[in-house]
């Protein structure tokens, strides 16, 4: 199953050589990268960012980067993640995707860690050194935690501090807002016995 993804406007702005502003670029969103975290999910990247301060002036296109799941360890992104509502059909026990739960593992980026749990219609459990804001646009979604569920619906935001998370998409089509920044990384048991 692979999600049909919505195209997403971005309007990006910036000022000329004599102080004006203006449009750089106007049009769908270049950089769409569908199945990189779950077969039901893409992503649309539309702004990225290495360093914070981010540089704010000049020309260059940091909406059309290479795709990475996580942001840089100094700077952070803006991504729209657009996940497909669940097929009446759907069996988890038949899903060949599916990745049972298991101990945390550092995921080859070096930068997330990853418990499984994953299937067509959810993200594995992660964590990974950034602060996330995330802001449900439409639909719903369900955060997963290690203390519960919690569904969000539109208008509902999430600040995550690092933490053990994943998300499913119980019934509904969903469209979610996420600003990503890189963050100081805390020490992880699990990285220090390897």
């Amino acid at each position: 199953m692979t999600i049909k993804m919505r195209p997403i406007r971005r309007i990006v702005t910036s000022n000329d050589a004599m102080g004006r502003s203006g449009v750089l670029f106007d049009s769908y969103a270049p950089n769409v990268n569908v199945g990189a975290v779950a077969a039901s999910a893409g992503m649309t990247d539309i702004w990225v960012y290495h360093q914070a301060p981010a540089t704010v002036d000049g020309n260059r296109d940091d909406g059309n980067l290479p795709f990475s799941f996580d942001p840089p360890a100094n700077g952070g992104h803006l991504r729209i993640v657009q996940s497909a509502s669940k097929q009446d059909n759907y069996s988890a026990e038949l899903d060949k995707t599916a990745v049972p739960l298991h101990e945390p593992r550092l995921r080859p980026n070096g930068h997330t860690w990853d418990r499984g749990g994953q299937n067509a219609y959810s993200s594995p459990i992660h964590q990974s050194e950034t602060i996330d804001y995330g802001v449900m646009m439409f639909g719903k979604r369900t955060l997963i935690l290690d203390d519960g569920h919690r569904e969000m619906l539109p208008g509902d935001t999430v600040v995550q501090l690092a933490n053990w998370h994943g998300w499913t998409n119980p019934n509904d089509e969903s469209l979610m807002a996420f600003i990503m920044m890189g963050g100081q990384p805390r020490s992880h048991p699990e990285k220090d016995e390897s």
